[in-house]
């Protein structure tokens, strides 16, 4: 997701925090934190250079049982 959304989400919650809505502006940010680790996340995955890493684990071990079944 853009970085736009995530310098929205806090800029917002200062007004909200402002205006006395301190738990929603909590909330938003989390979200802001939650968007940011997730591309953090994506961008390791993308960077992943073996086709094996950036499967779930789910699907490497249906691989494994295949080979070893």
């Amino acid at each position: 997701m853009s970085s736009a959304l995530v310098a929205a989400l806090r800029e917002s919650g200062g007004y909200l925090r402002d205006d006395g809505y301190e738990q929603t502006a909590q909330l938003m940010a989390r979200a802001a934190d939650e968007i940011e680790r997730l591309n953090r996340v994506h961008a390791l995955e993308a960077d992943s250079e073996t086709p094996a890493a950036s499967r779930r684990p789910v699907d490497r071990l249906r691989g494994f049982a295949k080979t070893n079944g």
